[in-house]
């Protein structure tokens, strides 16, 4: 059969159709994902194939499309664009380009939204005589107003929040860190005229780490970190970011400070089984 669709050729046999259809799976929620075999297709068969598919899928009472493109396949987007898809995210790597499209006329679109946070972290990492550590870094505000603050930056996808804040000071610092809790977490709103974050709140992590090594040597960052140093808690709390009475980055350090003289401050990890299905998942949770 030549590869043209009913549109053309009048195919009305559903077994024909349905062979026309793009390759795709149902994920658990009875949606439609587009995520493979369409490296080598042209444009013209692409907007063929996907006009049939959307037929049959409509039919088939089917609701939400994602269709999935590699950034070698970005002219296949205007294509889409013109059948109705529209943009839902897109990944730092180019290998996801995910647009989708709510196929009933009838019903409102109840398909989630791309991702609507930043996850930050923020490491609050006690060495053997309880100082803790301090950054400097070359960009961004804090640098601008010469702020000493804890090491930390976003974690990348698929990073737990302890993966995240281990590796961020293991970079920054060169210290190898344990995670103890997370203490405290400040939901930072979009700031206006931030292109980066896609107007994402940040939800901000302050965790306490300990380091492994009771006197750890410093390896900075060479372009991110100006300087480091180690500081009792009580002269952080008496100048610069942290010295602002009741203020969001005080009282996030202070809760994780509090963690040493009460274990019930934070939220410990643990790793348990689902039960319902197989797999396993870490939990952060309070001490009962």
């Amino acid at each position: 059969m030549a590869e043209t669709s009913d549109h053309h050729q009048g195919m009305s046999k559903p077994t024909e159709r349905n062979a026309y259809v793009l390759p795709h799976r149902i994920d658990s929620y009875r949606s439609v994902v587009v995520d493979d075999a369409l490296e080598d297709i042209s444009p013209g068969n692409f907007q063929e194939r996907l006009e049939t598919s959307l037929d049959v899928w409509r039919l088939q009472g089917r609701r939400g499309v994602f269709l999935k493109l590699a950034i070698q396949q970005a002219g296949l987007i205007p294509i889409a664009v013109r059948l109705g898809f529209s943009f839902h995210h897109a990944s730092k790597s180019g290998r996801n380009l995910v647009l989708t499209i709510w196929l009933p006329k009838d019903r409102p679109n109840n398909l989630p939204s791309g991702p609507t946070h930043f996850v930050g972290v923020a490491g609050v990492v006690m060495r053997g005589d309880g100082k803790i550590l301090l950054v400097q870094e070359k960009s961004g505000p804090s640098a601008r107003s010469k702020i000493w603050k804890l090491p930390g930056g976003l974690a990348e996808p698929r990073e737990s929040i302890e993966e995240a804040v281990l590796r961020e000071v293991l970079e920054e610092t060169g210290v190898e860190t344990k995670f103890v809790a997370l203490t405290s977490v400040i939901n930072l709103k979009p700031r206006k005229g931030n292109v980066a974050r896609g107007g994402r709140s940040d939800l901000f992590c302050t965790c306490l780490l300990k380091s492994l090594q009771a006197y750890p040597t410093l390896s900075l960052q060479e372009n991110e970190i100006k300087d480091a140093k180690w500081e009792f808690p009580q002269d952080v709390l008496e100048h610069g970011l942290y010295s602002l009475q009741d203020t969001v980055f005080r009282r996030s350090l202070e809760t994780a400070l509090s963690h040493e003289k009460n274990s019930k401050a934070g939220l410990t990890p643990e790793r348990l089984p689902f039960g319902f299905i197989k797999g396993m998942a870490r939990i952060l949770r309070s001490k009962m």
